[in-house]
């Protein structure tokens, strides 16, 4: 550090440089999980893409890899690092809509929350996560599940376009006629390809009012819910998407009293059909004896805000996700069990029909390849005590490791943490993986870009092929 010439680089920018033992350091290295304790070497708080192009020149100059934050909400902690430099994009936030277009350029370091702000002035969305302060470029980049997927697809399926700082500093413009392979790659090949400092979305005619809530039972009720679920959601209209929610009831007055603080299984449902059709919804409201039925039309923007209090910042997390093929009698058995078993109040497993318009999409259109019909399940070990780490990471990985020796091997990697980094090969397959890897190779050859679900470039990646294809026939022998 005292060797780098800091000075210099301060004095270029717009924004803020900080540095180990300098003011403001120890508060911008914190990120959303709290189980991530790491400590870059520099933090650029960036105020526009000329910090960025600066910081990533300067890195480049010196030999320092670049992590990078938008949101800061990735629970593998990818938006800091240990001795790199830290490209923060948290202060550039702006969300411009063409109403007339239904467009919206968002900023890198834009949160749900901000874009949900701008589109809704005008009735209209663009389908994203189901937690607000969520960072829009993470969500993108790895997919981007949510709130509207089975009526308008991923997150990913609707990008246009993306400005990006490649790892030389230079600023290109990835879209269908310009950088298509770029293109292809940042829709699911997450942060491996530069610095996204703004991404252009298609949008929707969403709200401004819809019809949402939650309907929840007993969790000894949970194979009676999810096997309804299943079967409801197959002829479900596309606006409607219904997710089960394992949870801790929290202290509400619309619950009753002697199931406050013990464990649900909830149906959080939203419907953005223009005619908000109650009846639509009857069918959940009615099933069974709800011991809690919170539904009403809300604005799109509440309804984005729903499951904020459940995913607050400071808390410590171990996540895992599976896909599964079906939702069977064996695959509800084990989810009703992990799900009656939550190791701390809020932890949560969330069941999520994956069908209708995320599956109509090619399988080779975006590096995002799921498009099978299936079930993603979302397993969030979540807790504020560092004596329970323990307990809780132990419950999260059988949970994961019970599931995925039913599923389909697949998984969502925005779910995952880096210890998981087995699994990134099975998500993209030798086929996308060399494809990913000449991506890289062109805009990232020396892997600047590596705080991440990481694809080495094409050369690299060879070489790793090669040595693990000798060791495979040492073996042999």
């Amino acid at each position: 550090m005292s060797e780098l010439p800091t000075d210099q680089l301060a004095a270029q920018l717009r924004g803020e440089l900080l540095v180990p033992d300098g003011p403001g350091y120890q508060d911008a290295r914190r990120v959303y999980n709290a189980a991530i304790n790491r400590r870059p070497a520099l933090i650029v708080r960036c105020r526009g893409v000329a910090d960025v192009v600066r910081s990533v020149r300067f890195a480049a100059e010196h030999s320092l890899p670049v992590a990078v934050r938008g949101g800061g909400h990735s629970v593998a902690g990818h938006g800091t690092c240990d001795g790199g430099l830290l490209v923060d994009l948290s202060g550039m936030r702006d969300v411009r809509v063409d109403p007339e277009a239904r467009t919206v350029r968002v900023a890198g370091g834009a949160t749900l929350g901000d874009l949900d702000a701008g589109t809704q002035l005008f009735g209209l969305a663009t389908p994203t996560g189901q937690v607000s302060m969520t960072g829009i470029a993470g969500l993108t980049l790895n997919g981007g599940m949510g709130m509207l997927q089975r009526r308008y697809g991923l997150t990913c399926d609707n990008l246009l376009s993306a400005d990006v700082v490649t790892a030389d500093g230079s600023i290109v413009t990835a879209g269908a006629d310009s950088h298509p392979e770029l293109f292809w790659a940042l829709r699911g090949g997450g942060g491996n390809f530069g610095v996204v400092t703004s991404f252009e979305f298609r949008c929707h005619p969403v709200g401004p009012t819809v019809l949402a809530g939650m309907v929840a039972w007993p969790v000894d009720k949970a194979p009676e819910v999810l096997a309804f679920l299943r079967d409801y959601i197959v002829d479900a209209p596309e606006e409607l998407s219904a997710d089960a929610l394992f949870m801790f009831a929290p202290p509400l007055d619309v619950i009753p009293q002697e199931y406050q603080g013990t464990r649900l299984i909830g149906i959080f449902l939203r419907y953005v059909g223009a005619d908000l059709d109650p009846e639509v919804v009857r069918p959940i409201r009615e099933f069974g004896t709800p011991v809690l039925d919170f539904v009403y039309p809300m604005p799109y923007v509440a309804v984005q805000q729903m499951l904020d209090p459940l995913n607050p910042n400071g808390n410590l997390h171990y996540w895992t996700g599976e896909y599964l093929a079906e939702l069977g009698d064996k695959q509800i058995e084990l989810l009703s069990m992990f799900g009656a078993s939550l190791p701390d109040p809020h932890s949560i497993i969330e069941v999520i029909p994956f069908n209708a318009a995320v599956t109509r999409v090619a399988p080779d259109a975006t590096a995002f390849s799921h498009r099978q019909d299936s079930w993603l399940i979302h397993i969030l070990g979540q807790w504020p005590d560092p004596a329970d780490s323990h307990r809780c990471r132990t419950w999260v990985k059988r949970a994961g490791a019970d599931l995925r020796a039913i599923g389909s091997g697949d998984t969502y990697l925005n779910l995952v943490t880096d210890e998981e980094v087995d699994r990134v090969d099975t998500v993209w397959n030798k086929t996308r993986m060399r494809r990913l890897a000449k991506v890289k190779a062109q805009y990232d050859p020396g892997n600047m870009f590596r705080f991440n679900h990481n694809i080495k470039p094409a050369d690299d990646a060879d070489k790793d092929a090669a040595a693990d294809a000798d060791t495979r026939r040492e073996r042999r022998r």
